[in-house]
């Protein structure tokens, strides 16, 4: 009859030329003079930590939080901007499209159009407005690619770290 340990094809923990991480697998046997493996750590891995998932998670919420703030700078760029007496469109667009300003003369304003809005038409107009709304839109939604970008590189960086710590010297 063949023992049951000649059939295994797991090498035993006392074996002398079993790999040193044979008792933390799960499929390992247990014994008194073999440690129980360690179901708290990633891929049942010796000292990997379990930091190391959570250090994903929260970049991945980090980057997550980076595209909100980029999606919200572009619709605040996006929103319409206008004036008592011209429509400018969005403050991106207005601006990228290189349009002029309308001016009305406040002593003769067009149909629709009081005294009083055609002289804060002319002392703000569609390009100041513009660009008072498009300069921190395009700010918000610059910061919050790069802060996206940062939480991916960070992401990525762990991850190679990861990859070349847990790879086996080459034989």
């Amino acid at each position: 009859m063949i023992p049951d340990h000649a059939v295994s094809d797991t090498p035993s923990p006392t074996d002398t030329d079993a790999p040193a991480d044979v008792a933390s697998r799960s499929d390992a046997p247990v014994g008194p003079d073999t440690p129980a493996p360690d179901h708290d750590t990633e891929g049942g891995q010796p000292g990997s930590s379990r930091r190391t998932p959570r250090v994903h998670a929260v970049t991945a919420l980090l980057a997550t939080f980076g595209v909100v703030v980029a999606c919200f700078g572009l619709y605040r760029g996006l929103q319409p901007v206008a004036t008592p007496s011209q429509d400018c469109g969005t403050a991106f667009g207005f601006l990228m499209r290189g349009e002029l300003n309308e001016y009305v003369d406040p002593a003769a304003p067009p149909k629709g159009v009081t005294a009083a809005e055609a002289e804060a038409n002319n002392a703000e107009p569609c390009q100041e407005r513009a660009a008072q709304r498009a300069k921190p839109a395009a700010g918000v939604a610059v910061a919050g690619i790069l802060f996206a970008f940062v939480a991916s590189l960070t992401d990525l960086g762990v991850r190679a770290r990861r990859w070349w710590r847990v790879r086996p010297p080459r034989a």
